[in-house]
């Protein structure tokens, strides 16, 4: 499926507010029509790129809610797909 911007919710900034023109951001993503596997895929949240940055944090809820993983963006070009990458955790 698509992303559902409704279900795409900021929740902070991650930088001090003197910094928060430039601060990376916090979201929370409720993608629970949907698998980690189609997320992290390249081009999935093309259509907020708008309000992503390098670095930001997107927290996923996915697969009707059986699965979560947390997601950096690590590219948002004016063209071209937006991609992100799961954390590993050890």
């Amino acid at each position: 499926m698509a992303l559902n911007k409704n279900q795409l919710s900021k929740v902070a900034n991650l930088h001090s507010v003197t910094g928060a023109a430039a601060s990376r951001q916090q979201w929370h993503y409720d993608a629970t029509a949907d698998s980690v596997a189609t997320v992290v895929a390249a081009g999935y949240f093309n259509d907020v790129r708008g309000y992503l940055m390098i670095g930001d944090v997107i927290n996923v809820v996915a697969a009707t809610s059986a699965a979560f993983r947390v997601l950096t963006v690590t590219a948002v070009p004016k063209t071209g797909n937006v991609t992100v990458s799961a954390a590993a955790f050890s």
